[in-house]
């Protein structure tokens, strides 16, 4: 097996033992279509207009990976499409179109093995002309993708900034050749996905950090409140009613905070 490297950092996985039925690498064969630049561009816009909108947790997030799934397929011809997200130091399938592709998605996770955790592991391209010539390396993978029909596959990994999100896995049921102008496109596609992806987790971590401190201002503020009614209502100052409350609060199994709600909210006096 040799691997060779185009600008792209692509790594083209071939069988030494077989051929590429003559034709000069890079060229096209009758059936090898160039890639929808019109839908490439709809949809490089379409999908950039959704990183400026705010990250609605209402959001439906596997249907918007399932459309960019159906979109690879549209734009490179292609017989389906896939994708796995990283978790605990490997894969989970996230989605693929159609259906039946989660089924190769979900094989090369069970095993660890395959062009798409070749690509989230090595953090670059990887295509695979044949799969017929890998029976022997992934028996499993190799045994769905030929039920399947598939022959020629593209792992294209979803990272930023050395970090591996996770990949996506192009399918192909004729062996088709991928020139580099293809492979950028379907990387910039893919980095799409990762913006998407990393965006949405940050503004989740900023609405969890907001709400933490929200909740924290809040029971700062009614355990203030309490402190003056106790110290009002006992006469002592607000330190010392301070110790009040807690010392109430240990004794009965109750928070702080929950004592203080039932001081402001109930009238509860100590």
């Amino acid at each position: 097996m040799t691997e060779t490297c185009c600008s792209r950092q692509a790594v083209n996985w071939r069988d030494p033992g077989v051929a590429r039925s003559g034709r000069a690498p890079g060229s096209r064969g009758q059936g090898d279509l160039m890639y929808d630049h019109a839908l490439f561009v709809k949809t490089v816009a379409t999908f950039s207009g959704r990183l400026l909108e705010s990250y609605d947790s209402d959001i439906d997030v596997d249907a918007v990976l399932r459309d960019l799934m159906g979109s690879f397929v549209a734009i490179f011809d292609l017989a389906g499409a896939g994708m796995g997200l990283a978790e605990d130091g490997t894969m989970r399938t996230t989605t693929g179109v159609p259906e039946q592709i989660s089924a190769l998605e979900d094989v090369q996770h069970q095993h660890q093995v395959g062009p798409c955790m070749a690509a989230f592991r090595e953090g670059r391209v990887v295509v695979v002309d044949d799969l017929t010539a890998y029976a022997d390396r992934w028996p499993a993978y190799a045994a769905v993708a030929a039920r399947l029909g598939m022959t020629t596959v593209v792992g294209l990994p979803l990272q930023l900034a050395g970090h591996q999100v996770g990949a996506v896995n192009l399918y192909s049921g004729e062996h088709r050749d991928w020139p580099a102008e293809d492979l950028e496109a379907a990387q910039v596609l893919a980095d799409l996905i990762t913006g998407y992806l990393v965006t949405g987790s940050k503004l989740r971590q900023q609405e969890q950090l907001t709400e933490q401190l929200q909740h924290a201002l809040d029971a700062r503020t009614v355990i203030e409140q309490a402190k003056g009614v106790v110290a009002a209502s006992n006469g002592v100052g607000v330190d010392e009613a301070f110790e009040l409350i807690r010392r109430h609060a240990r004794t009965h199994h109750v928070t702080v905070r929950e004592l203080s709600e039932a001081i402001v909210e109930l009238g509860l006096r100590l």
